[in-house]
């Protein structure tokens, strides 16, 4: 397996483990492009090192995956629904995308993040953009933006190619087992894929039980055709179910979560003056139940609750692409609508009909976003690219059923909980938003480059923010209807070396935030704000190739947030990664030791209201190719056992340990997975 290997490409090498081998990082001949780093899929085999596969455990879905590029982390709240943050930004500061198809979940509470659909051992392509560095990929994305993508696969000379895993995780008793086939020529091809997971709660290092199992399955297919030679046409089609998914991070569980998502891609090369035009189209729908009874138990009184919840996510974008020989310019337009219902019910008989409605939580919520974009990268010399970038937005919001009546003779009306706490009946908003985007990069010799980004963009409220209205037994959260877009304005400095057997990448970034969207608490009631707020940090990568058989590698990443009101919530502490690989002919173990700072600053209306202690743990791993089409992996997780925590995990509800402060990471767990590919 070659090694792509510009400065920038190694600058940003953070591979992410998308299968069950894993290739480096995918460079471009524009290094500015580079911000992109990618992860592709290949079969077993070859004399791989382990350091460019660190697989150094099993991944339950996309959040978890990405805890292991420097600079992201994610919240856990059990065994699912992982919700990444990157640079100390997540939720609607991140764009998700999925063969060209945003999602957004089903669950007021975020039980259900868009990551929670995406069937990590199925995509080939694992894209992960640091802040806002293109205008390309949509409205927003101030923190950063995660593209998962189906490549075209490469048939074998039968027109076959495909893949089988299995493998099974002690501790938390997690089984799985997946396929991935494709059929086809050099005209056309066909790709189905699925996975079952099946798990039970895990214990952490103190031997408590935390609540986290669940039952998950996943299936989809992909299809492409060459109607012309010069066009291309894709359909893919993806659902997820999750069932009885426990969570210690809140105060229900999810009976069941169902996803589907549909695209069409359609490419034209050469097409006048043009050189490409995309057109992709999308839908996506999420349905969702949590209540406190039907997976366990979980009500203190006589009367039960119970949320069900739907998202529904449809747009496009038409892309085109004009290249030079010393540019590239990309323009177009992009659509994107989502409509979001939520209910709460009290449900009297725990019957499965609902009885007694308390809150329309999210009212029939409306979003609306349609812009026009344009972007070229431009090489000024043989050691300078340039990037510009500009877009306008138009974005609409509504909530349709703020008059409705909810709870005992209608006094939970959403409208009235809006003009309660903000003075306001509005229930329908309008903005536009302009971003930009700046970049320079410079190689200043053979082994350096030096890489500028200025950027503005707009990330306008979510459903939540803007429009949440749940009035229940005294207690309230409310979305603001006269809420801001926030406006980041960033400034990101990276330094990167590449010369022999070393390679290594230094950032150093701020984010100046106008109009930043703070949730704080007043009484009995959580409710949101408009706030100035700052945040900023570094990050170092870095890996040495110490001999032909070892390698070591290190992440380093610091982000600090805070604001009018103090620290900003789910910003991590200072958090190391420290690699150590051997290999040798077909097999090859490692180390990782991973390390976090304790975490004082917090902001107690959203985090834990108390500081989070530092841990440093061992994980082993290893893999042995049987044959060039078998490959096993195993490895131990925790191997010292340690009870510790991520400072942005859940606060922990589950009643099966009422004095935990956190959602505890797993304890001490051996892990083996097998997977044979032809």
């Amino acid at each position: 397996m070659s090694l792509d290997r510009t400065p920038h490409a190694l600058a940003t090498a953070v591979f992410l483990a998308s299968a069950a081998l894993v290739a480096p990082v995918q460079g471009h001949d524009l290094a500015i492009e580079l911000v992109e780093v990618t992860a592709r899929a290949e079969p077993a085999g070859g004399n791989t090192l382990l350091s460019e596969t660190p697989i150094t455990r099993p991944t339950h879905d996309a959040g978890e995956l990405l805890r292991s590029v420097t600079g992201m982390t994610a919240l856990r709240r059990g065994g699912r629904g992982f919700d990444p943050i990157i640079r100390g930004q997540s939720q609607s500061n991140l764009n998700v995308i999925a063969n060209g198809a945003y999602s957004y979940g089903a669950c007021p509470g975020r039980m259900d993040p868009p990551s929670t659909y995406v069937g990590v051992d199925s995509f080939d392509s694992v894209s992960v953009i640091k802040g806002h560095r293109s205008v390309i990929y949509g409205a927003g994305g101030s923190g950063g933006t995660l593209i998962f993508e189906h490549l075209r696969p490469e048939l074998g000379v039968n027109g076959m190619t495909g893949s089988f895993t299995t493998g099974y995780t002690g501790n938390s008793d997690l089984s799985s087992v997946g396929g991935d086939f494709a059929l086809g020529n050099e005209k056309g091809y066909v790709r189905v894929f699925g996975a079952i997971r099946e798990s039970n709660n895990y214990e952490d290092g103190n031997g408590d039980r935390v609540a986290s199992a669940f039952d998950s399955t996943s299936a989809g297919l992909v299809a492409g055709i060459d109607l012309h030679p010069n066009t291309y046409l894709e359909i893919s089609h993806e659902q997820a179910s999750e069932d009885d998914v426990w969570y210690a991070g809140n105060g229900m569980d999810a009976v069941f979560a169902d996803s589907a998502s549909t695209s069409a891609k359609w490419v034209q090369q050469s097409v006048g003056a043009i050189d490409t035009l995309e057109l992709t189209a999308y839908l996506s729908d999420v349905d969702h139940l949590m209540d406190n009874y039907s997976v366990r138990n979980r009500s203190m009184m006589p009367n039960g609750a119970a949320a069900p919840s739907t998202s529904t996510t449809w747009g496009g974008r038409l892309l085109a692409t004009v290249t030079t020989q010393q540019a590239e310019l990309r323009s177009g337009i992009d659509y994107r609508a989502n409509d979001r219902s939520a209910d709460l019910y009290m449900d009297m008989g725990k019957d499965g009909s609902y009885d007694m409605l308390v809150a329309r939580m999210w009212p029939a919520a409306e979003q609306r976003q349609a812009g026009l974009f344009a972007e070229m990268d431009y090489r000024s010399s043989p050691d300078d690219t340039l990037r510009l970038g500009l877009r306008l937005d138009r974005f609409d919001s509504q909530v349709r059923e703020a008059t409705l009546s909810a709870g005992m003779m209608g006094s939970a009306t959403p409208i009235r909980l809006y003009e309660q706490f903000y003075t306001t009946t509005e229930t329908r908003t309008d903005d536009y938003g302009l971003s930009a985007v700046l970049g320079w990069d410079r190689r200043l010799d053979p082994a350096h480059t030096v890489s500028v980004n200025l950027s503005r963009s707009v990330r306008t409220p979510d459903s939540s923010e803007q429009w949440i209205a749940r009035s229940a037994n005294g207690a309230f959260w409310v979305g603001n209807p006269t809420l801001d877009a926030e406006i980041h304005q960033q400034l990101d400095l990276t330094l990167m070396h590449e010369s022999g057997r070393l390679s290594w990448n230094a950032s150093l970034f701020v984010d100046e935030v106008d109009d930043y969207i703070e949730r704080y608490a007043e009484g009995s009631a959580d409710l949101y704000r408009n706030i100035d707020a700052t945040l900023f940090g570094s990050e170092l990568d870095a890996a040495l190739q110490i001999s032909e058989r070892w390698r070591a590698r290190i992440g380093i990443a610091y982000t600090r947030g805070h604001g009018d009101n103090g620290d900003l919530a789910q910003i991590a502490p200072l958090e190391t990664r420290l690699n150590l690989d051997y290999q040798i002919a077909d097999w090859a173990l490692g180390l990782e030791w991973v390390t976090a700072q304790r975490q004082n600053h917090f902001d107690p209306a959203v985090d834990v209201d108390e500081a989070t202690p530092g841990f440093g743990v061992l994980h082993l791993y290893g893999h042995w190719n049987l044959t060039g089409q078998l490959l096993l992996e195993a490895g131990v997780e925790n191997v010292f056992d340690k009870a510790y925590a991520y400072h942005v995990n859940a606060g922990n509800l589950d009643p099966f340990n009422p004095e935990a402060v956190r959602v505890n990471e797993p304890g001490r767990q051996g892990w083996v997975k097998l997977r044979y590919a032809f």
